[in-house]
């Protein structure tokens, strides 16, 4: 199957619904989503993705001659080190901090 074909699969199954947003706590591990195979309930934390590219994007604005690679490798050690509470509190840091911008940010190779 390409992967046209099966992202098309996907997108009919994403129709199905039962896709719930809600914050997930697994014991001592961060945990991003969650299929319930008894219900077909599929459930999405956005805490854990957000607080990863938030911390991506804070290392490259703090560090900016750090190379690409560099600022994975200390994004993912942080992420490792961090508890759920930590990530929890960095994404109510978060909500806090960001603004909504209602036109779309277009994004260029020299960004």
């Amino acid at each position: 199957m390409t992967p046209h074909e099966r992202l098309a699969e996907l997108a009919i199954e994403l129709q199905n619904g039962k896709v719930v947003e809600a914050r997930l706590q697994g014991e001592g591990i961060h945990v991003a989503g969650l299929c319930d195979y008894g219900s077909q309930i599929i459930y999405i934390d956005p805490r854990p993705a957000i607080v990863e590219t938030l911390l991506h994007e804070l290392l490259h604005r703090r560090w900016p001659h750090w190379t690409e690679r560099r600022v994975l490798q200390e994004e993912r050690r942080l992420l490792r080190h961090m508890t759920p509470q930590e990530v929890s509190k960095w994404f109510k840091a978060y909500t806090k901090a960001k603004r909504t911008r209602a036109s779309v940010r277009r994004v260029e190779d020299s960004d």
